[in-house]
């Protein structure tokens, strides 16, 4: 039996989501993380948005990681309002207004690219509270499912059946923004241990 390699990376990228997230999640529960709901709401949000747009644009098995994380992450949001994060700041709301501002602009466009463009965006407002937790308390972010993410969008990035701006813009996006956060946090470990 031949199997497309689309198949089984889209079906390796949704283990690894599961995967990794089962040990997030874990660490949620013994207090270990302090997930903030901000973050997760949107990227709850325009996980399921991206994961419409790339079906239609024709993603295939490359989009299956995606449609996972819509469930992972409203597991983690339903967590986040007993075990989350407790200090929003000024800068959160601004960032929530801001990512929610973006769906609005979401909402009056027609094309898939500019869609994705825009939702690539409210990813990076929409991880901007976590990035400002974990720089004043790095401990409490598991670096767990950023790092397996960035594993599983370049699975995804490769499993995509049809390769265009429309459907690899976001998960490079995420494969990004996630090994930055990734590198903050443990610059941020290590310069905290030097203290």
């Amino acid at each position: 039996m031949i199997y497309d390699y689309h198949v089984v990376l889209g079906v390796l990228g949704v283990m690894i989501a599961f995967v990794g997230y089962t040990f997030y999640i874990r660490s949620i529960l013994v207090g270990e993380t302090k997930p903030h709901i901000f973050t997760w709401s949107i990227l709850g949000l325009i996980d399921g948005i991206v994961f419409v747009a790339q079906i239609v644009g024709g993603a295939g098995a490359g989009a299956w990681p995606l449609g996972v994380s819509v469930i992972i992450c409203s597991i983690i949001v339903a967590l986040a309002v007993k075990r989350g994060e407790k200090r929003i700041t000024a800068s959160d709301w601004l960032f929530l207004t801001a990512a929610l501002a973006s769906i609005g602009a979401w909402v009056a466009m027609r094309d898939p690219l500019g869609t994705v463009v825009i939702l690539t965006v409210i990813n990076v407002f929409g991880t901007a509270p976590t990035f400002r937790k974990s720089f004043y308390r790095p401990d409490e972010e598991s670096m767990i499912p950023w790092s397996f993410d960035v594993v599983r969008f370049i699975l995804a990035l490769v499993a995509l059946e049809t390769f265009s701006l429309t459907t690899a813009l976001f998960p490079v996006g995420i494969v990004i923004t996630n090994l930055c956060l990734v590198c903050m946090v443990l610059y941020r470990r290590r310069h905290q241990l030097k203290v």
